[in-house]
């Protein structure tokens, strides 16, 4: 009868050990797939990121320097930009350079050539386009990935103006008497 028990007994432990093996198997597969999903998402965000970072820093530029004709399309060395006025002569030139977004603060007529500017971030091209109406640039980005960004910034200086010459309008009940 021990020899009942004692086999008894041992095929208990072979099945609880088969059992925690295949929990053990389970619980590790899990964590695999776990893994590779999170390796997938980070891989996609730093793809996406660059190109989405440069439109930001662009906009941002732009948004800051949004004053009376102080935003448009120009060239700095032969390579097309966007040229924003930062008072008493000084321009911040943003282009594309040797495989890199960069930024230029220079005084007009200096003489800079567009490998003076700062390297912002690695991209493979970015060009611009200025809207008829001259209230939009339209700026395409490719990053270093192959991925593709396109945004329209609007210039609202150019939109709120109120001509010069016109004078604002009395209103009825405001006349001096």
């Amino acid at each position: 009868m021990s020899k009942a028990k004692s086999r008894k007994h041992n095929i208990d432990i072979m099945f609880l050990m088969i059992l925690f093996l295949i929990f053990t198997f389970s619980a590790v597969s899990v964590l695999l797939m776990a893994v590779n999903s999170y390796r997938s998402v980070v891989s996609a965000n730093e793809s996406n990121a660059s190109a989405r970072t440069a439109i930001a820093y662009i906009r941002e530029a732009v948004r800051q320097h949004d004053n009376e004709g102080a935003v448009d399309i120009s060239k700095i060395d032969g390579t097309d930009c966007i040229r924003m006025a930062e008072g008493e002569g000084f321009y911040l030139y943003v282009y594309e350079y040797d495989g890199y977004l960069m930024a230029l603060e220079a005084k007009d007529g200096s003489g800079v050539t567009a490998d003076f500017g700062d390297k912002i971030l690695k991209i493979n091209s970015m060009d611009f386009e200025k809207a008829s109406d001259s209230n939009t640039i339209y700026v395409n980005i490719e990053d270093e990935n192959g991925e593709k960004e396109q945004v329209s910034i609007g210039i609202k200086s150019s939109v709120n103006k109120i001509p010069v010459n016109e004078e604002p309008q009395e209103k009825e009940g405001d006349h001096e008497e």
